[in-house]
């Protein structure tokens, strides 16, 4: 394992990097995962790691982790304390980091399995709120998310600590025309579903749900397109008794999947 003393060490700055820039992370087709449980899910995961940074503390606190990562890595490096906090998107560091590359999302939503229950995030912003939908979506055994090219990234490190690892294990989906893929899914029998705060929308909760459902969920401020709302065969709502006029995307998200994993259950 190589020491790393000084910000200026080229693999560290570009660690550096990776952590502060979406663009850097797409053009090069790499993230960075930090927490040694996060790291070693990615390993656990089949996710190619190329880099290991570690501080000593790390190396031996989570031992077991990183013997699991020094063999899934071409290089690791030990660095300091500081050049830790440095690199860490955290108030308080494990001291972990894992450069890897970029899990394989499928671009063909002919993919989706007719008989599967679907996600589709449209342009939501907040990298937290995606990692917190895949989060809810792997524990309820969701068969995959459906992301727009609007959306916020799901390997961005706030995305990848907010969903526990939960993309590396899922499928994934990107659309770049959203409306168009809802109307050929009707068309292949499946049923997309255009979450809306609205009074005229079916209550999610007396849905009759079944497999092949897709159900969409749209930006945290400005909801789903109306071009996507009229691609859906029907919307649903959550009935609310509060002040409230809309919940948090994740929230929402959260419930209306428990709701559609009940409701197909119970049939």
């Amino acid at each position: 394992m190589i020491r790393i003393t000084s910000r200026d060490n080229p693999a560290y700055r570009r660690a550096v990097k990776l952590m502060g820039s979406a663009k850097e992370r797409r053009r090069s087709g790499r993230i960075i995962c930090e927490g040694a449980r996060l790291c070693a899910d990615a390993a656990d995961s089949g996710v190619t790691g190329e880099a290991l940074f570690v501080t000593a503390a790390a190396g031996g606190k989570y031992k077991d982790y990183i013997d699991k990562l020094m063999a899934h890595c071409t290089e690791a490096y030990e660095i300091t304390e500081e050049l830790a906090a440095k690199l860490s998107d955290t108030e308080s560091t494990q001291g972990v980091f894992l450069v890897a590359e970029t899990p394989a999302v499928d671009g063909d939503l002919h993919h989706l399995k007719t008989t599967g229950q679907y996600v589709l995030l449209e342009n939501l912003q907040d990298p937290a709120n995606v990692g917190a939908v895949f989060r809810t979506a792997e524990a309820l055994g969701i068969d995959g998310i459906i992301l727009t090219d609007g959306c916020a990234s799901c390997f961005a490190p706030k995305a990848l600590r907010a969903g526990m690892g939960a993309m590396f294990r899922i499928p994934i989906f990107r659309t770049s025309d959203p409306v168009s893929d809802m109307r050929a899914a009707a068309e292949r029998n499946m049923r997309p579903m255009a979450a809306v705060p609205r009074e005229n929308a079916s209550d999610v909760t007396a849905i009759q749900f079944f497999r092949g459902a897709i159900i969409c969920i749209g930006n945290e401020g400005n909801g789903l397109t109306q071009a996507l709302i009229e691609a859906c065969p029907e919307s649903i709502t959550i009935p609310m008794n509060g002040r409230a006029e809309s919940l948090n995307a994740a929230t929402a998200a959260a419930i209306l999947m428990w709701e559609m994993v009940r409701g197909y259950r119970r049939t």
